[in-house]
């Protein structure tokens, strides 16, 4: 019997998802449980498997389209099937466009090769365009580039415009509306997969690349200077981090903290903390617990800040900063105010190895009220994280560092510090109640064994 494949919804805030890749073909068998396509959401990718055994019958969407969750992009049935019922909307598949055939015969009797292929832009002058490809444009919103028909006499086909589809950026349902008002669209946008957002219209072309207009270069100059376009999660990110920059007053406190304590307690739970559960905890599992306690004393640094207003966060829901092979993503942890040491580094730990596994949810990467990004690990003394909007803060853990320290009794000795630098939005925080956060924060770290226990 035949099976669709839907596209699941990953999350409740997700509604669509980009068809990144087809693993399987219509025609090839599969098993249940066989990955078939790679999906991706605007944090996360994904593997789409076969519901159940069979062959793939059908697919109905191209590489790079965004589908709308829980509807069919194939399905999986036994050859000979009718797959009619299943197709988004109910429209049966388009044939392949007839060849056009011409009666001409040459002075010879015989009949005439048919005219070459004449160049044509789509939309231009004279460009002739068949119903089907007029339909497939209509159906498909995307910025059509100029392309030659490869019809007689130049006629655009639906295959030519299918094929300018697959390569070029989707419009948005504004978007498209907005074109059709006369606004320019660019060659791609800021939305998932490069995708022509509402935003975006209205923008200047980018300048022509080297080599075009504005400068000749010699063809291998140019093909060794090709560019390479980025991963849609990699557009995402670049996408907001240039928002947050440009719309957020971002400012910057460095701070450091004594660690001697914080690796003193280290040595004792990796040596003898196996019976309670922690002696995998790490310098980065304390950092992160001694800001939930710092947001705590000062709570106006866990908040958004949305159209001109404070949003104040009862709950701490600690966004962090995570390297994984398709880019930095943010896994959050809910409610960190009410968790243990022990808890807030195994949920740590479990949303890191989601998140580099390409299998973390994207509800999991939403919804953080303070993130903290830690590059110590790679020797950094000092950095400036960019706030994860609608935020207010960041925090930025350094390395370790020997800095010389005065005592008690006036002897000064040297002592591994732990670098701090929080980047705040001057918009909604100055530098009094930054500094007083940081102060807090180095407080706790510099006094962690009695802080854990009390916490």
């Amino acid at each position: 019997m035949a099976t669709p494949i839907l596209m699941p919804k990953q999350g409740v805030t997700v509604e669509e998802c980009l068809l990144a890749k087809w693993r399987k073909q219509p025609g090839e068998t599969v098993a249940a449980g066989e990955v078939i396509a790679d999906i991706e959401t605007d944090k996360a990718s994904f593997e789409l498997e076969s519901p159940v055994a069979g062959t793939l019958l059908a697919s109905f969407y191209l590489e790079g389209e965004l589908v709308p969750v829980q509807v069919a992009v194939g399905v999986v049935g036994n050859p000979g099937e009718d797959v009619s019922a299943f197709r988004p909307g109910g429209a049966p598949a388009a044939p392949a466009e007839p060849p056009v055939k011409s009666d001409r015969s040459d002075r010879s009797g015989q009949p005439a090769a048919p005219p070459a292929p004449a160049a044509a832009a789509a939309g231009g002058p004279g460009a002739a365009m068949s119903p089907r490809a007029k339909k497939f444009i209509a159906e498909h919103p995307f910025v059509m580039p100029a392309i030659s028909g490869s019809g007689a006499g130049g006629r655009i086909i639906e295959a030519d415009v299918r094929a300018a589809f697959a390569e070029s950026a989707r419009l948005t349902p504004v978007a498209a509306a907005l074109r059709a008002a006369g606004l320019a669209a660019p060659a791609s946008g800021t939305g998932l997969g490069g995708s022509v957002r509402a935003a975006d219209m209205g923008r200047p072309e980018a300048l022509p690349p080297p080599g075009e207009a504005g400068g000749a270069q010699p063809a291998a100059a140019v093909a060794a200077e090709e560019g390479k376009p980025l991963p849609p999660i990699r557009k995402l990110i670049a996408a907001r981090l240039v928002e947050s920059l440009q719309n957020l007053a971002q400012y910057t406190l460095n701070a450091s903290a004594e660690a001697t304590t914080l690796l003193a307690l280290r040595k004792r739970l990796k040596e003898g903390g196996g019976k309670l559960g922690l002696a995998d905890i790490s310098l980065n599992d304390m950092v992160n617990f001694a800001a939930v306690q710092a947001l705590k004393r000062h709570p106006a640094l866990n908040a958004d800040f949305i159209d001109g207003k404070v949003y104040a966060r009862s709950a701490i829901h600690l966004g962090f900063a995570c390297d994984t092979p398709k880019g930095l993503m943010v896994p959050v942890i809910r409610n960190a105010q009410g968790l243990t040491l022990g808890q807030l580094a195994q949920a740590t730990k479990a949303l890191a190895k989601a998140a580099q596994e390409g299998k973390i949810s994207p509800d999991d990467l939403a919804g953080g009220s303070f993130t903290v990004s830690n590059l110590g690990v790679f020797g950094i003394s000092s950095f400036t994280p960019v706030i994860n909007a609608p935020q207010v803060a960041i925090l930025g853990v350094c390395g370790l560092e020997l800095k010389p320290v005065r005592r008690a009794t006036g002897q000064v000795e040297f002592a591994e510090h732990i670098g701090l630098s929080l980047t705040l939005d001057h918009r909604v925080i100055d530098g009094a109640p930054g500094a007083k956060f940081l102060q807090a924060l180095r407080e706790i770290l510099e006094s962690f064994d009695l802080v854990a226990v009390a916490g």
